[in-house]
């Protein structure tokens, strides 16, 4: 006999156990420093930029957009499991408790996450749209239901197989959640507010609810939706540890084939190969770099501090290099790479190799950005400084991991 919510306890107990523990990694490598240091200068900036946006800017719509973005994506956490497929299928219809537990608990966190963007963005809302400190805790409140509605309609509506008419629901949801979010932040009449969420619960009552009665769950799509979530904490955490469990996505990304062609043939340079395919196919990396040199060069060419500029490069340069670290461990479970008769040495040079090129890259961009910005003086002493990152970390920290 199976007690679904002792079920549902067990899971989410287990997952948060694991997720604590890479939590405290995360918060032992400096990242909450970063934080710390980004929060400071994004305190000091927030001001000047909302002078400079002009009167003209669209607040309005820009609060639309991005709430209604927020609050369509996401899905119902259900910590389902492969064995599911097979064990629970046949009980879906006493496992009513189980669901509205996670929908409960995938509604709080969700909660948390529009409330931390509403409060981060509440200067902006204070300053175009209502000077009232209390309205913001009224909108959160708005939002959060809507956002339960959301996670409501999107479980009843992930029972749907088909792809098309999967997806025209999701726009639908869309639509519904811009026209309620923008009569939200137009600060529409109560009595308009009232009327959206009445037809809001009838609509989803009508027809949503419906669904239950016509589609059975798919539980293939809740494994899916449950990987998926923690494959992306996994990818956070393998930034700063470790994660033996991280399945790796590949990406093709032919307009980069030809950057293969530049390492040399040869047995020494079997790692030079492997590493630079890894780094360009796979999702854990790439991406990452880009979006760290990108962010970072943008940081750095609205900061006028110059005390703050060099540590700004100091901070993006070593996050960088703490992604390209962990290429290390790209092949640790494939056998295949193991039979290679190549040395740990030549392994850790060709990693170096790769860490010192992909810091050359980001030391000549943001080298570059400042000289446009700044001057001259200053995109040398960029480059300077995250080169000496990137040299740290390859002649230093990077054989320390090797030698473990």
């Amino acid at each position: 006999m199976i007690d679904e919510k002792g079920l549902w306890t067990r899971r989410r107990s287990e997952y948060w156990e694991m997720a604590i523990k890479y939590l405290k990694l995360i918060g032992n490598s400096g990242f909450l420093f970063t934080i710390y240091l980004l929060f400071v200068f994004g305190s000091y900036y927030y001001g000047q930029f909302l002078e400079w946006l002009p009167e003209t800017f669209p607040a309005t719509l820009f609060f639309t957009v991005v709430f209604t973005w927020l609050i369509t994506r996401g899905r119902v956490r259900t910590f389902a499991k492969p064995g599911d497929l097979f064990f629970l299928t046949p009980r879906e219809g006493k496992m009513d408790s189980y669901f509205r537990s996670a929908i409960f608990y995938s509604w709080m966190m969700e909660t948390l996450w529009i409330a931390l963007l509403m409060l981060v963005l509440s200067p902006l809302f204070a300053d175009r749209i209502y000077p009232s400190g209390s309205l913001v805790f009224s909108v959160i409140f708005l939002l959060s239901a809507l956002k339960l509605w959301n996670l409501a309609t999107g479980f009843e509506e992930q029972r749907i197989q088909e792809k098309n008419r999967y997806f025209m629901h999701t726009m639908l949801r869309f639509g519904l959640n811009a026209v309620t979010v923008y009569a939200i932040f137009s600060l529409q009449s109560i009595l308009i507010v009232i009327g959206i969420a009445v037809a809001l619960l009838l609509f989803y009552i009508g027809y949503f609810y419906r669904l239950s009665k016509v589609h059975s769950l798919k539980w293939e799509r809740l494994v899916d939706i449950e990987d998926s979530t923690v494959m992306t904490f996994y990818r956070i955490a393998n930034s700063f540890t470790d994660v033996p469990a991280l399945k790796s996505k590949v990406r093709k990304r032919a307009w980069l084939s030809p950057l293969f062609r530049l390492v040399s043939y040869g047995q020494s340079h079997v790692y030079r190969y492997l590493f630079s395919r890894a780094f360009v196919r796979s999702r854990d990396y790439f991406g990452i770099y880009l979006r760290l040199t990108l962010i970072g060069l943008l940081f750095l060419s609205v900061v006028q501090i110059d005390w703050g500029r060099w540590l700004l490069i100091i901070v993006f340069a070593y996050m960088t290099a703490l992604q390209v670290e962990t290429l290390k461990n790209h092949f640790a479970t494939s056998s295949m790479a193991d039979l290679y008769p190549v040395s740990e040495k030549v392994k850790l040079k060709s990693h170096q190799f790769w860490m010192l090129s992909l810091g050359t890259v980001q030391a000549v961009v943001f080298g570059l950005g400042l000289v446009i910005f700044f001057g001259v003086m200053d995109g040398l002493l960029g480059v300077i400084l995250t080169m000496l990152v990137y040299l740290y970390s390859s002649r230093l920290r990077l054989p320390k991991t090797y030698s473990l």
